[in-house]
């Protein structure tokens, strides 16, 4: 084993120990079917949540960079069931997308982190956006929120990775087509929005669940802390009193 390919193991554990430390929760748009031929696309930056949004799937490949750091990435991908397709996400890279073309013949979900491998953060790149056209195959955004996480700012893609004991909502978003009469930065625009629109559902999901008090619980927390300084008023201004009242 070279040094990349153990560098990956050793990643694989701590993303194993860190997902079991981790409350996951799933959440599915109406008409996502997991195990159905699609292309799941993310933003680089939330790899480590959309393996454990994926990690049920049984047919999956994902295009990884053919780089020695690509190799890293790749292990981890490898032992959590992925097939690896080693290339650029990009239209030019010409070998990966026809390896890609032939995974998604025979019925293989395929996975893309859409701006990597190099970014810049957030611009897609077109090699989905081609898979999409010619295969007819729907595409499928997912995004995650978590409420503690590391953030790599000195990293291209300012990678997440969610701390132990946080909470992680995932959510996998309504699949949509592009049709070959759409242009290419019209789809563009189009996939960016759609997994944009996928990390707001995630946000707004765990926000309403976790974060929100409506106004019949606000009002009930009101009423007990106004009981509780009643009191505390009390046994200050009687301090003696209340204390022989209670042995009296």
């Amino acid at each position: 084993m070279n040094k990349y390919k153990f560098l990956g193991a050793f990643l694989h554990f701590i993303y194993r120990m860190l997902s079991f430390m981790t409350r996951k929760e799933y959440f599915f748009a109406d008409g996502v079917e997991m195990n159905e031929p699609n292309i799941i696309v993310f933003w680089h930056r939330k790899i480590f949540t959309v393996c454990n949004a994926t990690r049920t799937i049984k047919k999956k490949a994902s295009i990884v960079s053919a780089s020695k750091d690509g190799e890293i990435l790749a292990e981890l991908l490898r032992r959590e069931g992925n097939e690896l397709i080693r290339g650029s996400s990009n239209k030019d890279n010409i070998k990966s997308l026809k390896e890609a073309m032939k995974y998604a013949k025979r019925k293989y979900k395929l996975g893309i982190a859409i701006d990597g491998p190099a970014g810049p953060i957030f611009k897609p790149k077109s090699g989905a956006i081609f898979i999409a056209k010619k295969t007819g195959m729907p595409i499928v955004p997912i995004s995650s929120y978590c409420s503690k996480k590391w953030i790599f700012k000195n990293m291209w893609d300012k990678l997440e990775i969610p701390m132990p004991f946080s909470r992680c909502v995932h959510y996998v978003a309504k699949p949509f087509y592009l049709t070959r009469e759409t242009s290419l930065e019209d789809s563009v625009k189009l996939v960016k929005e759609k997994i944009h629109e996928a990390g707001n559902k995630a946000f707004e999901i765990y926000n309403k669940k976790y974060r929100i008090i409506n106004d019949e619980e606000m009002n009930g927390r009101c009423s007990r802390i106004e009981r509780y300084i009643g009191i505390l008023r009390s046994l200050a201004a009687h301090p003696i009193e209340m204390y022989c009242k209670k042995f009296i």
